[in-house]
């Protein structure tokens, strides 16, 4: 079964030969921004190195031979927007929100996270694995 696969989730695949191995074999979800927030954490130097931007999308192009991509309408956004309040998001958890929000439209069970805890209010009836 696919799950969804937010960016640090797949910063960790980079890192994660057997986490890697599982998306190569089961495939995944995500979102077309998951590949900006990881060519960001990739370039930025968050990660202890800094990759070059060519590295970064050579390494986001292989991700993306084992990724399906979810886009939301801006009408899907509005509406993800629209449980702020009632889920209690605020800030940057709106990031996490929009994940969750496409894993639901892909039908995805499961969501993988290293950030687990900030999907706990906000998961919908989805199992959430963190991957670390």
């Amino acid at each position: 079964m696919k799950s969804y696969w937010d960016s640090s989730a797949l910063v960790e695949a980079l890192q994660n030969p057997k986490l890697r191995q599982a998306l190569a074999r089961q495939g995944g979800w995500t979102r077309t921004h998951s590949l900006s927030e990881v060519f960001s954490t990739l370039t930025g130097g968050r990660l202890g190195v800094r990759s070059t931007a060519e590295d970064a999308v050579r390494l986001l192009e292989d991700l993306a031979h084992d990724l399906e991509f979810i886009e939301m309408s801006a009408a899907q956004t509005f509406r993800a927007l629209g449980k702020a309040k009632r889920l209690g998001v605020r800030g940057g958890l709106v990031h996490d929100l929009l994940h969750a929000e496409a894993a639901l439209l892909a039908g995805a069970k499961k969501i993988l996270t290293l950030n687990d805890e900030d999907f706990q209010t906000i998961r919908q009836g989805m199992a959430i694995s963190n991957t670390g």
